[in-house]
């Protein structure tokens, strides 16, 4: 079964869909489904904006799947900065996920979806920042189970045309190192979908996928990234065939051990 382990519900303070809408929509498509709720420590524009409780998710999650024989995993994402990795470590363990996905979505204590980030900086200066803090977040975070969508701050931030994406090109001694960390510690790339419909960003994401690949990296999740029912499952396809020709083998995780998909 194919599954897509990237999805928002109402615990996350960004999504417009339930647990129940998210459970529905990914059993009429046929897909296996994890949900994976923002969790951001100290996060700079709003340090209480991505805190919920943990708790009252497990319980709800709990009793909805009870009742439900459709695969329906339970996970986080957690935001990673390096001053929070041991706070961050003992919120994965605080509950029985089956999935933890780490993501950078703040770089230097600064949030990447905000202007301010990149302002009075390169490009080049940003990119080199966030591969050195993300080997260091993956260096120093033991429990998480796949580095979340690479290429995240392309969505927001104020390059264009030929330097509206991200590419292994622009700094390949710094990819390499963060590349070369996760493959250390055991971490499979996501495949996010949210940009797969831009071609130039396919090709600038598949450079980084082989190159992952041909330093001896062999697993990816794939994720919609979805705070809609709509978008659950969005693309998957497409990451299908990125991660084919990139040589990787796609996985889900369920009691935080990996599964390699069953595909057709």
């Amino acid at each position: 079964m194919l599954f897509d382990i990237h999805n928002h519900c109402q615990y996350s303070c960004d999504s417009r869909m339930k647990l129940e809408e998210a459970l529905a929509m990914a059993r009429s498509l046929g897909l296996g489904i994890a949900v994976t709720e923002h969790w951001d420590y100290d996060y700079p524009t709003n340090p209480t904006a991505f805190i919920f409780d943990l708790k009252d998710y497990a319980r709800r999650f709990a009793a909805l799947r009870a009742r439900e024989v459709h695969p329906f995993l339970f996970g986080l994402e957690i935001g990673m900065q390096p001053h929070i990795a041991d706070e961050n470590d003992a919120v994965a363990a605080s509950q029985p996920f089956d999935v933890v996905l780490g993501a950078m979505h703040c770089i230097g204590r600064r949030d990447l979806y905000e202007p301010s980030c990149y302002e009075g900086r390169t490009r080049k200066e940003i990119i080199a920042e966030f591969l050195r803090e993300a080997a260091e977040c993956v260096a120093k975070h033991d429990n998480f189970d796949s580095f979340a969508h690479v290429d995240y701050m392309c969505r927001y931030w104020p390059y264009k045309g030929e330097e509206a994406q991200l590419y292994y090109e622009d700094e390949p001694d710094l990819f390499d190192m963060l590349l070369k960390t996760l493959i250390a510690n055991d971490k499979p790339m996501e495949i996010n979908t949210r940009r797969l419909d831009d071609e130039e960003a396919r090709r600038a994401l598949l450079g980084i996928y082989k190159r992952y690949r041909a330093l001896g990296g062999r697993y990816c999740t794939l994720g919609s990234d979805a705070h809609y029912k709509e978008h659950i499952g969005r693309r998957l396809d497409i990451a299908l065939a990125l991660a084919k020709e990139a040589g990787l083998t796609p996985v889900y995780f369920k009691k935080r051990k990996m599964q390699v998909m069953e595909l057709e």
